[in-house]
């Protein structure tokens, strides 16, 4: 298990840091807030969508923010929220002052839909970005899984 310094010692129970997340959320229109914790994966997850318009259309956009936790005991806990929130108070700090726009700065964290299985931004693009690093190859980034067999011959060729 890896050691985490960053609010080792805070004070601050998880459940008081929980309800000051949610009260951030709250203030910039957030809906739908969600935090599960996965024990057996030492996990905490924050699940929220995001209402706004793009192109004049009403549109939620899908968050959620995997966060390792240190231990699976109530210190790491509180450790890992007061992290989250002052995450998330910073993130909405540089949208509020007009630094960047939503979408640009929750990239990694927006969730994509593909026949019903859901994944971050991030771990979509990742492994093909980090397999391009290696390479030296950085092409095209695919969202989705081609259904078209590069090998395969089309009527066209």
């Amino acid at each position: 298990m890896r050691t985490v310094k960053a609010y080792k010692h805070t004070a601050v129970n998880w459940g008081k840091s929980q309800a000051q997340i949610t009260k951030i959320l709250e203030q910039q229109g957030v809906q739908d807030v969600r935090f599960t914790f996965l024990q057996t994966q030492n996990t905490l997850i924050c699940e929220f969508n995001y209402p706004t318009k793009i192109e004049n259309k009403d549109v939620n956009v899908g968050v959620r923010i995997v966060l390792p936790i240190p231990a699976n005991d109530d210190r790491a806990k509180d450790q890992i929220h007061r992290a989250l929130f002052y995450y998330l108070k910073t993130k909405f700090e540089a949208l509020n002052f007009g630094l960047v726009e939503f979408i640009q700065e929750f990239m990694p964290h927006l969730i994509v839909f593909d026949k019903g299985v859901s994944k971050t931004m991030f771990q979509v693009i990742q492994p093909q970005y980090q397999k391009g690093l290696i390479s030296g190859q950085q092409g095209e980034i695919k969202m989705l899984e081609s259904k078209i067999d590069p090998h395969k011959k089309t009527a066209e060729g």
